[in-house]
Order: C-alpha cells, then structure tokens, then sequence
C-alpha cells in the first residue's frame, strides 16, 4: 500500500517544443528517452518518467512546427510548464519565425506563466556536417531576440548530448526547487519513491 502511495508523489512537467519535428525527436527526445526510466511513445504521447536528483519527474512532450500550433490547439494542449523555441543557426530566416505578438498570443491563450527558453541549433554540428551555408546566427542576435521576445533562458546546440543535458538540468532545477520550497512534506516523499525507482531500475527482479 506505501508503495502504491509513493508512486503517485511526482513532479508533472509539460513541455512545449518549437521547431522540426524530426530534429526534435533526434535530438530532444532521445535524450530523454536515454535517460528515463520509463517512457510511452505510443499513438505520439510523448510521455517519460525520469528521476532527477532523487525526485521522479514525468514529462508529457508536445511537438508544434509553428508557434501557431501550439496556439491553435490550446484545447488539446490545456496547459504548458515550459516553451522551447528553436531554430536552425544555419538558415538566418529562421530568426524571424518568432515575434513578440505571437509570444504574447501564446502566452494569453495557454495563460502561460512557465519557463521560456530559445535554442540556436547547430545542426550542420550535430549531424556531423560540413556547414554548407556560409552565414550563421550569431550568439549576439541570439540573445538579442531572447529579450525582444521577453523569454528567459538563451542556448546554443553543438554537443547533440552534452548540451541537450545542460538544457534539461536547467529547467529541472528549477522547478525542482520550487517544487520543494512549495511544498516540503510532498517534496520529501517524492525523494522517497525517486530513490525506490532508482533502486528498482540498479536491481531488477
């Protein structure tokens, strides 16, 4: 009965990503999926339960091309923990994809108040490529647009692990930390389920 208990004490996170779809399943999914200890990816739910500093997290992932997808299925989506916006630093017309009214739209209609963050994506890098395009978004343009469009968090891709890591144990942090100063008690028997799960997945039956 305490264990059927504790697994219901875990942190929920839903996060929205912008972007290319294939790319975001090749780069933000998988790994997430190397990293959960159970995952759903059945009928495109996009679902992971991972273990982040003793505390058990399940993420529910929505993929949207266009910031407008989210936008317009908002009844579907209900609600957003998190956005990442991402774009391609080897096609600069990808900058302009993004503006401040449609942030502000999408912030109105999911009644947004999660973290933001804008990923530049060196995918020629990551997909081990020579550049074929001579120009490239800068850093400075990066987070320059980071502040126009008033978001909180500005990341550059070219470690297709690395970097993918250091983005997700920036939000995690974060809401891990308000998580337990919100609520202690709930925050303490969630640590207690995290280390069964991590002791469940060290010794298997």
């Amino acid at each position: 009965m305490e264990c059927n208990l504790l697994k219901k004490i875990s942190y929920s996170l839903r996060i929205g990503i912008v972007g290319s779809k294939k790319l975001s399943k090749q780069i933000f999914l998988k790994s997430l999926h190397t990293t959960a200890i159970d995952s759903d990816l059945s009928n495109d739910k996009l679902e992971f339960l991972v273990v982040y500093k003793n505390i058990p997290v399940k993420i529910k992932v929505f993929l949207a091309v266009r910031l407008q997808d989210l936008i317009y299925n908002f009844g579907k989506i209900e609600k957003l923990d998190v956005l990442i916006l991402t774009l391609d630093l080897y096609e600069p017309d990808s900058i302009n994809y993004y503006n401040k009214a449609l942030v502000e739209e999408f912030s109105e209609v999911l009644s947004f108040q999660g973290l933001s963050v804008l990923v530049g994506m060196n995918v020629e890098h990551i997909l081990d490529n020579l550049p074929s395009k001579s120009l490239k978004i800068s850093r400075f343009h990066l987070e320059k647009l980071t502040r126009e469009l008033d978001l909180i968090y500005c990341y550059e891709i070219f470690n297709n692990h690395k970097d993918i890591t250091d983005i997700y144990n920036q939000i995690l942090d974060d809401f891990i930390f308000r998580f337990q100063y919100s609520n202690p008690d709930l925050f303490k028997k969630a640590k207690t389920y995290g280390k069964h799960l991590q002791n469940e997945k060290l010794s298997p039956i």
